[in-house]
């Protein structure tokens, strides 16, 4: 069964990660999110910083929102990664056993 992707803003499911999906595409999915993240919260702090908090309270507030979705995302990738290698280790201790 396909796994649902529950970070996004709507309350229902709006993606759905594929049971096809190998445990190598979720991980560079996860260091895609990352290295993003890290971009957008890097703008967040010393010289940079400034000019975000001279920035409108909402999309403040909105740009903090898009980077915890991705924090959100990078979660579910992780955890769906352990999940994928965990069912791995089972078939493999299956097919040798």
């Amino acid at each position: 069964m396909n796994t649902p992707m529950n970070f996004t803003a709507p309350a229902d499911p709006l993606y759905v990660l594929s049971d096809s999906v190998g445990s190598l595409a979720l991980i560079d999915q996860l260091t895609a999110r990352q290295a993003q993240l890290q971009a957008l919260l890097a703008m967040t702090r010393g010289n940079a910083g400034a000019v975000f908090r001279r920035l409108d309270a909402e999309y403040q507030e909105n740009y903090l929102w898009a980077c915890g979705m991705i924090a959100d995302e990078a979660r579910e990738l992780m955890d769906a990664i352990l999940a994928r290698r965990h069912e791995e280790k089972l078939m493999s201790a299956h097919q040798g056993g």
